[in-house]
């Protein structure tokens, strides 16, 4: 089966994407699924199996893997436990060679990184070992989830007790020209969503005639191509109202639209609420935290 590609959305002014789910959350994307971007997956406890390019792999209690970018995978938890939890951290290369590299005192992170191009799995006590690190996460800003995540990674980098899954560290299940096409157009979006956009000029970009894109793009996500872009524009929204005081009016044009009614239709559908009572839960929220 040919993997969906996902797309990493790392929040404005964050170097990772993290989240955490429970017994009752599932993961945004959970079929299986493909992207460029590192991944490091725990899973506190319950058994399953990992799905992982072209290895299935069984675990009894819970589950510690890194893996590189462009393998192909399934969701990771399991719903056998109450108390479960998934802890999913996600990063760019731009993390490993425009952070990381800058300091030599990461050159070990920085091999062990570069080693989960072969899907790593580490030994079960090494996961309980890190089961409190990981699941302190939701407790932190921004600033103390890198530390806090950095300083995981040190753990990791300093321990042998590890297995790698793959042989090849070049999975094949997308082809090269495929799956670089796609984050042409990820990062044109990332940087031109506030600006007009259409699947003709995009296509263009990519060398691709209209009919030509929206076939590839619905093959390699699994949307059209501007269901992903107000799903990215709505989500782009969501951030600027949690992080700044700017109006409604504002936000939309931001984002690229210029008609209130439909980013009103466009945001409620992907954001489950409309804009206005999005800002005034953000508000009552505010109101209750302040000493």
């Amino acid at each position: 089966m040919k993997p969906i590609y996902e797309n990493i959305d790392v929040a404005v002014g964050t170097s990772l994407k993290i989240q955490t789910f429970t017994h009752s959350q599932t993961c945004e994307l959970a079929n299986w699924h493909i992207h460029p971007e590192y991944e490091m997956v725990y899973v506190k406890n319950g058994a399953g199996t990992l799905r992982i390019d072209s290895k299935t792999i069984p675990y009894s209690d819970g589950a510690l893997l890194l893996l590189g970018p462009n393998i192909p995978h399934a969701d990771f938890g399991n719903k056998e436990h109450s108390d479960n939890l998934e802890v999913v951290v996600q990063f760019g290369k731009e993390f490993l060679d425009g952070k990381l590299a800058v300091f030599p005192e990461f050159r070990k992170i920085k091999k062990l990184i570069l080693k989960s191009k072969r899907a790593i799995m580490f030994d079960p006590d090494v996961k309980v070992k890190l089961s409190p690190a990981f699941e302190s996460f939701d407790r932190l800003n921004s600033t103390q989830r890198l530390i806090h995540f950095i300083s995981i990674l040190e753990l990791l980098s300093n321990t042998t007790k590890y297995s790698t899954l793959l042989d090849s560290t070049s999975p094949t299940s997308n082809k090269t020209s495929d799956v670089n096409r796609l984050e042409l157009v990820f990062e044109y979006v990332n940087g031109h969503y506030g600006e007009s956009i259409s699947a003709q000029g995009m296509a263009s970009q990519v060398g691709l005639t209209t009919n030509s894109f929206c076939r590839f793009f619905k093959k390699m996500t699994g949307q059209s191509f501007i269901q992903f872009l107000n799903e990215f524009r709505t989500r782009k929204a969501m951030e600027l109202f949690d992080r700044t005081e700017l109006s409604i009016s504002e936000v939309l044009y931001r984002c690229g639209y210029t008609d209130p009614s439909y980013f009103t239709k466009q945001f409620k559908k992907h954001q489950g609420a409309t804009p206005t009572a999005y800002t005034q839960l953000l508000a009552s929220t505010s109101v209750e935290t302040l000493p």
